[in-house]
């Protein structure tokens, strides 16, 4: 979920990059997010964030004359949090992280 100046910034490269004559861009950007807190029952509270916003970033880009040729995407990581079961044994885990999605453009016609 690219903040405005990320979404902004994104935007001037992908003008930088077709003003250039470049015949190819690749960009990241995160797409959505995974949160939480331990629980005091010691299970995992995750909570899922998405960019609802992500297909307008991307058209705006088309707006300029890039077409969309290919995407990917990948979980990020950034840490987990434990916590011990209160009725059971073992830990609860909550992961944090990211999703970002890769997006590979090619100059339009």
């Amino acid at each position: 979920m690219p903040t405005t100046e990320e979404a902004t910034r994104l935007l001037q490269l992908s003008r930088d990059a077709y003003d250039r004559g470049d015949a190819l861009l690749h960009l990241q950007a995160e797409v959505s997010r995974l949160t939480g807190q331990p629980s005091s029952w010691g299970s995992a509270e995750n909570d899922f964030v998405s960019d609802d916003h992500v297909g307008y970033f991307l058209s705006e880009i088309e707006r300029i004359g890039w077409r969309l040729e290919h995407t990917g995407y990948t979980f990020v990581e950034s840490g987990a949090t434990t916590s011990a079961r209160m009725l059971s044994t073992g830990t609860g885990v909550v992961n944090h992280g990211h999703v970002a999605g890769y997006f590979t453009f090619r100059r339009g016609a």
